[in-house]
């Protein structure tokens, strides 16, 4: 009676899932408006050289791009839990399906713990979230550099209120990104800590503080690494989408331009499906300002810089949730437990 009921909840949550993801999707893509920025501008384009190309090449970085996220999930998640590539890269997909309709797209860690057979769900979600924190020290790391490239086109650093402004941010910087990675890289004295806080309520988290004293200094750097190379991948994706819309950047104003808008996006709190309209509107506002400065803005930029980022995330987000739906058969919400 108890498994019967089990598996029936089960296969609700899932069709919940599905539908839930599905209706959102169909919602963005054919009911709201923002998908006209894309479709406006392919005829435009059709006829120039090398954007199927490019589109090409689009496509096979979204590839790389999930493969470095599945690779790093599944390192991640060893320390408690041995599970094959694919299986990681069902985990990943369903995750992502599961993230569109949650803020700041949390689910997307959240519904990867369900497809493991054996391991301590919040164990690995905190194990996860680990993984998720490189990412996001990594997008910090990039948009703060960026804002020092950026500042200049904006003011006068040698009005001296301005260069006091940017000698601040450089030594803000330089501060904040060693505190950062200093900080990640040595998370596994962070047990002790929570220990030394907690005091004699410790033997009731132990097991879940101890979740970040099982990774080394090499490993977690090595999760540093690939967060690295992810944001390498998907900020090349933006620069080629760049060119397909006619967008005149070359690539090391792409770089800065791209790595301010993600510093910007990590400061708004979304959920995946208005983050279309959110990521349009910050990318607009950071490209217009700097060609805008260096005298090169036109009107006619706004729907390729639009369209750019939107079809961004549609390959990267949109795509690989609408796949993750099918492997959201594959997870398990409630499990098994000893005395069933």
């Amino acid at each position: 009676m108890i498994a019967k009921l089990r598996k029936t909840t089960n296969t609700l949550i899932k069709l919940l899932v599905v539908v839930l993801t599905l209706v959102f999707l169909y919602d963005q893509l054919f009911i709201r408006h923002d998908m006209e920025n894309i479709m406006a501008f392919f005829p435009l384009i059709y006829e120039k050289q090398n954007v199927f190309f490019l589109l090409l090449i689009v496509g096979l970085l979204t590839v790389l791009n999930f493969s470095l996220e599945t690779l790093k999930w599944q390192l991640i998640i060893s320390k408690l839990e041995e599970i094959p590539f694919l299986r990681s890269v069902k985990a990943v997909l369903a995750g992502m399906a599961v993230s569109m309709f949650m803020p700041n797209r949390v689910g997307d860690y959240l519904g990867r713990v369900f497809i493991l057979k054996h391991a301590d769900r919040l164990q690995a979600v905190l194990a996860t979230i680990l993984g998720s924190m490189a990412q996001l020290i990594t997008t910090l790391l990039f948009g703060m550099v960026a804002l020092l490239f950026y500042y200049p086109f904006l003011f006068d650093v040698h009005i001296l209120f301005h260069g006091w402004i940017f000698s601040g941010l450089v030594l803000g910087v330089m501060v904040t990104s060693f505190l950062m990675v200093f900080v990640y890289l040595n998370f596994n004295s962070f047990s002790l800590v929570i220990k030394r806080i907690s005091g004699r309520g410790y033997r009731k988290i132990k097991k879940y503080a101890e979740v970040f004293s099982m990774y080394s200094f090499s490993e977690l750097f090595g999760i540093l690494l690939i967060s690295i190379a992810r944001y390498m991948v998907f900020s090349f994706q933006f620069y080629l989408l760049l060119k397909v819309f006619q967008v005149p950047v070359n690539y090391p104003e792409s770089m800065m331009l791209v790595s301010m808008v993600y510093l910007f996006m990590t400061g708004i709190p979304t959920i995946a499906l208005t983050e279309f309209g959110v990521r349009g509107t910050v990318s607009l506002t950071v490209f217009e300002q700097y060609f805008v400065a260096i005298g090169c803005w036109n009107e006619d930029l706004t729907l390729g810089i639009v369209a750019a980022s939107s079809m961004l995330w549609v390959v990267n987000i949109v795509f690989p949730a609408a796949v993750g739906t099918v492997f959201v058969f594959s997870l398990r919400f409630i499990r098994r437990n000893h005395v069933d």
